[in-house]
């Protein structure tokens, strides 16, 4: 019963007060779920950043005021977490991420499991060059429950089913 507490606090811990935030790449990529007001204010002045990609439908007026006053770019490229990205839409994401201008960046959806979970995959993929099971065992320790959205990590195997190693490799580079 004590176990069960303490997992259920960690949960509550990463997942609510957290927001499920965490480091992509050190100093240049983070993602997160929606941050609180007072939260993203802190984050902006710890890590410094210069562009936010929301995910989510809409983009709070506190997180747009936030941005214009801290001269922040914003990024919105809402999609599905139940039908994952549309086609193209990786494409319009990737240079976002890749554009050093850009960065520090944060990533951020709702939860910070789903939607941030499958842009954290691809991004690892290629860009990075990660096998795709790693990314996607690190997308469930963010909280990824593929049951509740099973179209995201089938579009992730469907996309990568039929590349070799090696032309992943290329896709990173």
């Amino acid at each position: 019963m004590v176990l069960i507490g303490l997992l259920a606090a960690g949960i509550w811990w990463d997942f609510g007060i957290r927001k499920n935030f965490g480091a992509v790449v050190p100093g240049k990529i983070y993602r997160s779920g929606q941050p609180s007001e007072a939260q993203l204010e802190e984050w902006i002045q710890e890590y410094g950043f210069k562009s936010i990609l929301v995910m989510r439908s809409g983009v709070p007026p506190y997180e747009q005021e936030l941005a214009e006053r801290n001269g922040i770019k914003i990024y919105h490229a809402p999609f599905s977490a139940a039908k994952g990205l549309e086609e193209g839409q990786w494409e319009t994401i990737r240079p976002i991420l890749t554009d050093e201008g850009n960065l520090p960046i944060l990533v951020h959806c709702h939860g910070g499991g789903d939607r941030s979970g499958i842009v954290t995959v691809l991004y690892r993929v290629e860009v990075q060059g990660w096998p795709l099971e790693k990314a996607l065992r690190e997308m469930n320790r963010y909280y990824h429950i593929s049951i509740r959205y099973p179209a995201l990590q089938k579009q992730l195997r469907e996309r990568y089913q039929d590349v070799p190693e090696e032309v992943a490799v290329q896709m990173a580079q």
